[in-house]
């Protein structure tokens, strides 16, 4: 998604709180389509790599996907 059509499609990422876990740090952004959170995306970071997993509801898929994160708001949002 380009940064035009997150603009389009009114999505904001908000920061979410630092956490200190075994694995290193991890955060959780909250994703927000018209001010309605839509899910999260949580950022991992280790020593050696960073990690990133989607999360809409309880299913997350890994990886920084806000595409779909959109396609699962707008289809609870008319559900």
């Amino acid at each position: 998604m380009t940064l035009h059509e997150a603009l389009e499609s009114n999505v904001t990422i908000a920061p979410g709180p630092k956490v200190r876990t075994f694995g290193g740090w991890c955060r959780h952004d909250r994703v927000l389509l018209d001010g309605i959170e839509i899910g999260r995306i949580q950022t991992r970071r280790a020593k050696n790599r960073t990690e990133f997993i989607t999360l809409a509801g309880n299913v997350y898929i890994l990886g920084y996907d806000v595409e779909w994160l959109l396609r699962q708001g707008r289809g609870a949002m008319t559900a």
